[in-house]
């Protein structure tokens, strides 16, 4: 009687091992994986096709469409833009916005806070507007290649309105995030949320 227990008891416990390696694996899988993606962006008004590589795109006008890059150096040409065979870098990361019509983007410092932290938000000018950062001067890019400075919680262009959780929480006084913008949707942004 004692035998049957004793392997009740190893069953029982081994059974419960197994469902901990599970639950953890699963957790672990969903947190730790690459998250985000790399687009090609054209905000313009006519339709282009972009060959990266050897591999090609069509992007209707105004938007963007998932493109599978690697870390490194490659080649991009785009008839409608002008551009043949120019190199440009994905780095630091994969996650992004491949920018083939050299449009201009603005990557800004979303701030998140319940405090009055108006007095450490200083004037900048973006693209002959004056707008207002705390964490230093909103940076206006029109590079082949922007990185998503958040890795994909909710910097890149495909989320309009980021969740507060996406935000970094740099103390207790506010959380920010990075974010890149289309020049146009910046100011629409940041008029919208700065009445």
């Amino acid at each position: 009687m004692a035998t049957n227990n004793k392997k009740l008891s190893l069953k029982s416990g081994l059974s419960i091992l197994l469902i901990v390696v599970v639950v953890l694996g699963s957790w672990a899988y969903f947190e730790l994986r690459e998250k985000g993606a790399t687009y090609i962006d054209n905000p313009g008004d006519q339709d282009i096709t972009v060959q990266i590589d050897d591999k090609t795109y069509a992007v209707p006008a105004g938007q963007f469409v998932k493109a599978e890059v690697s870390l490194g150096e490659h080649k991009l040409s785009c008839r409608e833009t002008g551009i043949a065979n120019e190199t440009f870098q994905v780095d630091p990361c994969k996650q992004g916005v491949i920018n083939p019509t050299r449009s201009k983007y603005v990557i800004y410092n979303i701030i998140y806070t319940e405090k009055d932290l108006r007095a450490q938000f200083k004037p900048y000018e973006v693209d002959g507007k004056e707008v207002y950062s705390m964490l230093g001067e909103p940076e206006l890019n029109d590079a082949l290649f922007i990185p998503d400075r958040t890795m994909g919680n909710g910097g890149n262009i495909d989320v309009k309105e980021p969740s507060i959780k996406s935000y970094s929480r740099f103390n207790q006084d506010y959380s920010f995030l990075t974010k890149i913008f289309r020049l146009k949707e910046f100011f629409e942004f940041y008029d919208k949320h700065n009445q």
